[in-house]
């Protein structure tokens, strides 16, 4: 037994190695595809966006800021990725990855190709504003707003606009109009009001701001 178990043990760690170099060297691949892939993917949202000089159309830079403070609160400073929860949360560059570079995005090893994706591949290869374009289109506010208030994105008042931002990317249960919608709305109001605070990145349904 003794002699089956230094044979064996040995294996097993040799195995174990090999295919977690054989995962690095997959992941590697699809993060320089990625790279590669990514100038012409975001061509269209660089050129609505002037090369990240323009604000994406249809919302106000205070909208973009809602957006942001709610959605992604290091937006502006992070690489693509929020290191403080990267395989928990999803910030605005993982979630137009998710849209963008999978055909059926599964959780599992999809999560952590999506983080190496943003951050190494649409983070220091787009602008900002790009990525914003982006997000906006991937999750189709446009035709959301038209859907839900028969308006423009640009055209919704305030109110609408937080029902919109309140849906979380997941309208079949955060439709505006549902209780979900409206209780996720009171809390996003609380919150920009500064009456309470998220606990921390992941934090996307503002638990501290539910009393």
């Amino acid at each position: 037994m003794a002699d089956f178990k230094r044979r064996i043990i040995p294996a097993v760690l040799i195995a174990a190695a090999a295919a977690s170099l054989g995962l690095v060297g997959y992941e590697a691949v699809s993060v320089a595809l990625a790279r590669s892939e990514t100038p012409e993917i975001f061509a269209r949202y660089e050129a609505a966006t002037d090369n990240g000089a323009k604000l994406p159309a249809g919302l106000s830079s205070e909208r973009i800021e809602t957006l942001i403070k709610v959605q992604d609160p290091s937006f502006w400073t992070h690489g693509g990725v929020d290191w403080s929860a990267p395989l928990t949360t999803t910030t605005v560059t993982q979630s137009v990855v998710k849209r963008l570079y999978f055909e059926n995005f599964q959780k599992g090893f999809a999560k952590i190709r999506q983080t190496l994706i943003a951050q190494f591949a649409v983070g220091p290869l787009t602008s900002k504003n790009a990525q914003l374009a982006a997000f906006i289109d991937v999750n189709g506010w446009e035709p959301a707003a038209q859907k839900w208030f028969g308006k423009r994105l640009a055209a919704l008042n305030d109110d609408e606009f937080l029902a919109l931002v309140a849906t979380n990317n997941s309208p079949k249960d955060h439709a505006p109009g549902t209780r979900a919608n409206a209780e996720r709305v009171r809390r996003i109001e609380k919150y920009l009001a500064g009456l309470c605070e998220r606990r921390g990145f992941s934090d996307v349904w503002l638990e501290n701001c539910a009393e």
